[in-house]
């Protein structure tokens, strides 16, 4: 265990090296953090995935351009290759902490797109808080042999702590709704058209687009954009297609709007994004 002290946090982190090989999911870092009201972490492009729990406080998280507030008992998860930003809110009366998974590998941004929490930033009151504090008590009584294998299995279980929390509050959303979500999951590599939702789901664009925004926390745009960035990063690191095919196979025609829209969302080109994950399989 090694006890950190840097400005705006304290606590302790657990450093687990890679046994031989590293494997393609792992959690070589992990730790909690007790926050002092100025703290701020940003990381431009994350090479790294970041899971946390929140134990007391409350705080705001930035994956690329959406901002969410954290509170007690949430979930949060910062994928790999976005723009990460983690502020304790100054204006809470409560200390703000946190336990944190630092989860190196492209697999866990495989894993995350299967179990469909990659547009979940932030997941409230979802019941994983004895899981992130195993995963602690490993750390501090095991050893890096026995915690090889364990974390991996402690990092699926919450996995699937939180998707089947999702799922079951899918089920809760209005049949409106569901039908909107379903239509735009299914239709990812197709353009979007509204008027075309709206006329399959048999009410006006204007109320559409009020009730995904009230149901799912969310525009429809939004959640479109979002989804289409996920599947353009997953293509750029499990394909050899190139810029402007992927551009076209999530239904943008013009190979240089598509670069400039995945710029604007990650803060780098396609192609930089490639080169830089390429490095990290």
């Amino acid at each position: 265990m090694t006890m950190l002290n840097k400005p705006g946090k304290h606590g302790p982190i657990y450093h687990l090296p890679p046994l031989g090989e590293p494997p393609p999911l792992s959690v070589q870092f992990l730790g909690i953090n007790y926050c002092d009201t100025d703290y701020s972490n940003i990381r431009k492009l994350a090479k790294i995935t970041v899971m946390g729990f929140i134990l007391t406080g409350q705080g705001i998280v930035k994956v690329d351009s959406h901002t969410h507030t954290a509170r007690q008992g949430d979930v949060f998860i910062l994928p790999a290759g976005c723009y990460h930003e983690v502020n304790a809110d100054p204006n809470h009366p409560e200390q703000w902490s946190y336990i944190w998974l630092n989860i190196s590998g492209n697999w866990i941004l495989k894993m995350l797109e299967a179990y469909q929490l990659l547009p979940h930033v932030v997941t409230s009151q979802c019941g994983a808080g004895p899981l992130f504090e195993e995963a602690i008590e490993s750390a501090i009584h095991k050893s890096v042999e026995e915690m090889q294998n364990e974390l991996q299995i402690i990092l699926m279980r919450i996995i699937v702590t939180l998707s089947e929390t999702l799922r079951k509050r899918g089920e809760a959303l209005s049949s409106a709704v569901q039908a909107i979500k379903q239509f735009l999951d299914n239709s990812i590599l197709q353009p979007f058209d509204s008027n075309q939702l709206a006329t399959q789901v048999g009410i006006s664009t204007r109320q559409m687009n009020r009730l995904f925004n009230r149901e799912v926390g969310t525009t429809i745009y939004n959640y479109v954009i979002t989804k289409k960035m996920e599947s353009a990063k997953l293509m750029l690191l499990d394909t050899q297609l190139t810029i402007s095919d992927i551009g076209y196979r999530l239904g943008y025609m013009d190979p240089h709007y598509f670069s400039n829209l995945f710029q604007s969302k990650t803060g780098v080109r396609p192609s930089a994004f490639r080169k830089l994950f390429s490095k990290i399989q």
